[in-house]
């Protein structure tokens, strides 16, 4: 009986790859033109696909963490050597093809599979999954398009579709591997929801993760495009801690983003506020700002800044504090001026939505699957793999990580 695997992303082909080597028959379908889209754009082109360090994941942590038991870090190499992706480590445990182009791990997944005698079939979106008698079967719609168009520049223009045929499919087992609605320019739009909730599976609403976040403008004016090296903390209505992080964080217009802005954004909620430790990017050190300033020489409090902060930073800052650069360095400014650098607070409007997000926080609920093999505990012979699951992981490659372990196991499944 063949196996059916809904989405020709990483976990789908990994689950594909998998699953023809124990010598079953496999199929895949994919919404789009073209499999593992948003694996040859991820991490910004260079493909993180592995994180060589202690599992970090949000959502269904605990079960994130039982299946990478089960598919440690050194199978997941193992299984990227086998498709002929070389790896490079670099730092913080971030494994890269050694090409550092996440288009040749794509390549080199798809190559792999087709080796195998999988076949992929695309512009073709399940719409649902019914369990029969004897097998499962696969409702889909086949798009058929007028031919393509070939540009000037050699590339090809895809065909207008013409009609939707409809096509049934008998599995002796199901993966759904659609993924998230994060990232919708390459063809992301969450339709395993769909199909797992018509099953009785609970969906865990999705927002994005990993994405910028909307602030107010005013105590960001001149810092565009200033990147800086910072603690931050998002705070909810009441001041209380719900996230922290620490790295790069960018500053825009409108907002924040980079990495460490970027993994709080699954927790915003309104009233939020964004609460930057800049006490390295200014003195280069964690201690005490207010002391910081009063050994520093300058007879004024502007010049006790400069030559370490931005000259658009220290004017920020003086401004969080009330103050102004020609303003004498008393004490009481100092304490003020030290507590700005310390605790650089924003308040945040929302984040810049799925169509900026590169990773999905929510899904379909974990504890209605089996992590040995990813096996829904309410429908036999339906799995479920990688995004589509309501776990997140931070950016360093955790999600590729997740994706390729789910897609393994559930692939690997008797």
């Amino acid at each position: 009986m063949t196996t059916v695997i809904i989405g020709a992303g990483a976990a789908g082909m990994a689950a594909a790859v998998a699953a023809a080597r124990q010598g079953k028959q496999v199929l895949v379908l994919e919404q789009g033109r073209q499999p593992l889209r948003k694996l040859a754009a991820s991490g910004n082109g260079r493909g993180n696909l592995l994180n060589a360090g202690p599992p970090r994941y949000h959502g269904g942590e605990a079960f994130a963490r039982e299946v990478l038991a089960r598919q440690p870090y050194e199978t997941l190499r193992a299984f990227w050597q086998s498709v002929g992706v070389p790896l490079a480590e670099e730092a913080e445990g971030r494994v890269y093809p050694a090409s550092r182009l996440a288009s040749v791990a794509a390549e080199g997944l798809a190559q792999a599979a087709k080796r195998l005698g999988v076949r992929v079939q695309t512009d073709t979106a399940a719409i649902a999954v019914q369990p029969c008698a004897q097998a499962l079967e696969v409702h889909a719609l086949r798009a058929i398009r007028q031919p393509d168009t070939v540009l000037k520049s050699g590339r090809r223009k895809p065909g207008p579709v013409v009609r939707q045929e409809p096509c049934l499919y008998a599995a002796g087992q199901v993966i759904v591997a659609t993924g998230g609605p994060a990232w919708p320019a390459l063809g992301a739009d969450g339709g395993g929801y769909a199909l797992l909730s018509r099953l009785g599976h609970r969906i865990i609403p999705p927002r994005p993760a990993l994405c910028a976040l909307i602030t107010d403008p005013g105590p960001l004016k001149g810092l565009e495009g200033l990147r800086v090296r910072a603690a931050l903390s998002l705070l909810d209505a009441a001041g209380e801690t719900l996230c922290q992080s620490e790295g790069e964080a960018l500053f825009a217009a409108d907002g924040v983003s980079g990495i460490a802005a970027m993994q709080l954004a699954r927790e915003v909620r309104a009233g939020c506020t964004l609460r930057l430790d800049l006490r390295r990017a200014v003195m280069g050190t964690p201690g005490d700002a207010a002391d910081w300033l009063a050994k520093r020489e300058g007879e004024t409090l502007g010049a006790r800044l400069t030559g370490a902060a931005a000259p658009a930073l220290a004017h920020a800052l003086l401004d969080a504090a009330g103050l102004r650069a020609t303003d004498a360095p008393a004490p009481k400014a100092l304490e003020t001026l030290g507590r700005a650098i310390e605790c650089f607070e924003v308040a945040v409007n929302g984040t810049r939505g799925m169509e900026a997000a590169q990773v999905t926080a929510g899904g379909a609920d974990t504890r209605e699957f089996n992590p040995a093999d990813l096996q829904s505990r309410l429908v036999k012979g339906v799995h479920a793999a990688g995004e589509v699951l309501d776990v997140d992981g931070d950016c360093g490659g955790y999600n590729l990580m997740f994706a390729v372990a789910s897609g393994l196991a559930a692939g690997q499944a008797k």
